[in-house]
């Protein structure tokens, strides 16, 4: 009898040592997992805080006078802890607007995480302060009492008086393909023309012609006395006529149009790469005014024809917004120079237009422009 109570006491010894077994074990690989898993993630955090630190190196490189072209990369070792593999694309296609993007991949142990940059080539500049900004400086021909307003910057920002460095547009944006509509016109001679439809109204379009062609846009079909239009062309020269119906007596807003293709950013009004002039014909309008609500870029000049029929009373052009000549020729004011005003109503220092690259200013990150792949 005590020696079968004795082998049950060993019995349930032995079950008892298995059961502490088991969850000294089990204790054990959750010590162990929690333990991973806490490396892991420690790991994910210096993974990331590394692959920023490429981002930045490559940026502060940039800043001081590094060019990198399309794939280029760098790498290294931060303090033994883990490495950065930072590597340079353009054009930009992480959808938030920039000229380029910067991919980077931090690596610590076996962990990996990897961050996306976009990258603005240029910067902002005072360049954006002025009602009118030329690389010759001056009026530009608008005559000595027509109207200028700066309600941002004031009197000394109503146009730049010596020469300088203008902005231009970066042709990796302001083309065929990041536009919402493309027109070919390269083969219907030098004066080819194009007339707005209704349905062109709220677009960016991209309207391309021979680079020495005279472009003519129409806009006889538009009877609206307010809309957004963006539109960009290589013509040399291009003309603009019948913005308003015949014997119409109002005020005609043409505004710049959002840009579905460009994280909806908001495009000047007229974006002219050719290198002679753009010209708003004011024949037939009667006492009308035509305000051009936006940012407007040429690489020529501006020339605002209002006296073909000599109507009396007279129209008058308004730009609401700015505008950059690059190589002005003395043509913006027209004949009567009186009749066009100046205002300076958005403050393109602190919203640049998109896209448009400062020469000699240093590089900077979009805001907002960080993304993060786990």
């Amino acid at each position: 009898m005590k020696k079968r109570k004795g082998q049950a006491l060993i019995i349930v010894v032995i079950i008892i040592a298995i059961i502490i077994a088991v969850f000294a074990n089990s204790y054990t690989t959750r010590l162990r997992y929690h333990t991973q898993e806490e490396t892991e993630i420690y790991q994910r955090e210096q993974a990331l805080y590394i692959a920023g630190i490429g981002v930045n190196q490559m940026i502060f490189n940039i800043n001081n006078g590094t060019t990198y072209n399309d794939g280029d990369s760098i790498t290294n070792n931060v303090s033994g802890i883990g490495t950065y593999a930072t590597t340079y694309h353009t054009p930009d296609d992480s959808g938030y607007g920039g000229s380029a993007y910067i991919e980077s991949v931090g690596t610590v142990g076996e962990i990996s995480r990897k961050v996306f940059v976009s990258v603005q080539l240029g910067g902002s500049s005072d360049a954006f302060k002025y009602c009118l900004y030329t690389s010759t400086g001056g009026r530009d021909g608008i005559a000595d009492d027509s109207y200028f307003n700066n309600s941002f910057y004031g009197n000394p920002f109503l146009y730049n008086k010596s020469q300088a460095v203008t902005p231009y547009p970066d042709p990796n944006y302001y083309n065929k393909n990041y536009s919402e509509k493309y027109k070919d016109l390269s083969k219907k001679g030098n004066n080819p023309k194009y007339k707005v439809e209704s349905g062109d109204l709220g677009k960016v379009i991209y309207i391309e012609t021979k680079d020495n062609a005279t472009l003519t846009i129409d806009f006889e079909k538009i009877s609206q006395t307010s809309f957004n239009l963006s539109i960009i062309t290589n013509a040399k020269n291009v003309t603009i006529k019948n913005l308003y119906p015949r014997g119409t007596s109002s005020t005609i807003t043409w505004s710049g149009a959002k840009n579905s293709k460009d994280n909806d950013s908001v495009y000047p009004v007229i974006t002219h790469l050719g290198t002679d002039t753009t010209t708003f014909e004011f024949n037939n309008y009667y006492n009308a005014t035509l305000k051009l609500n936006g940012f407007i870029y040429t690489a020529g000049d501006l020339y605002m024809n209002y006296d073909l029929l000599g109507i009396i009373p007279v129209s008058k052009g308004e730009f609401d917004g700015e505008v950059i000549e690059k190589d002005p020729q003395n043509k913006l004011g027209g004949d009567d120079g009186t009749r066009t005003t100046m205002n300076y109503v958005t403050d393109y220092y602190t919203n640049p237009p998109p896209h448009f690259i400062v020469p000699g200013s240093v590089t900077k990150v979009l805001p907002g422009s960080f993304r993060e792949e786990y």
